[in-house]
């Protein structure tokens, strides 16, 4: 195991370390600038890292109201509501007037039982649902759509988008 810096120690030039189980955080220039590093051995999620790369992708793409959980951007709108019952979704955004509540899931999650529970009770309460599935899943999650009779009730698209 790695050995950890203490929780807080000065460093020279008006500078102070906190180092967290996660990263490293560095004030400097009296408390003017902050600088977080993580760890290399903290990984992110495949979940919200494909979540991330899919809303900056919309955000660069123009889309201006968003919101998303499980990750922070400046450019998040929080007063747009994720929850939907007593499920939230991953992505809400506006094109325009219309609405659009996405759903992504990963390799692992998109034949699980659960998976398809979710999805049952989001379409009941959203207007037009996508799940966001890899590329290379998108025939395997129409055929999953289809045999839990959803076709044309969700729309699906992949989430790995270009930056």
């Amino acid at each position: 195991m790695r050995e950890r810096m203490p929780r807080t120690r000065p460093v020279p030039g008006d500078a102070y370390t906190i180092s967290t189980p996660y990263g490293q955080v560095i004030i400097s220039d009296h408390g003017r600038s902050v600088t977080f590093s993580i760890w290399d051995d903290v990984k992110q999620s495949e979940h919200n890292a494909a979540l991330f790369r899919y809303v900056e992708h919309l955000h660069q793409s123009g889309i201006d109201r968003i919101n998303a959980d499980h990750i922070s951007l400046p450019y998040l709108h929080p007063e747009i509501p994720l929850a939907r019952g007593d499920r939230k979704l991953d992505v809400v955004y506006y094109k325009g007037p219309r609405i659009f509540e996405c759903e992504l899931k990963t390799r692992r999650e998109l034949g699980l039982d659960v998976t398809a529970r979710h999805l049952r009770d989001l379409v009941k309460r959203c207007e037009n649902l996508i799940v966001l599935v890899p590329q290379d899943e998108l025939e395997e999650a129409r055929t999953i759509i289809e045999i839990i009779e959803l076709t044309g009730k969700i729309i699906i698209e992949t989430y790995e988008v270009p930056l």
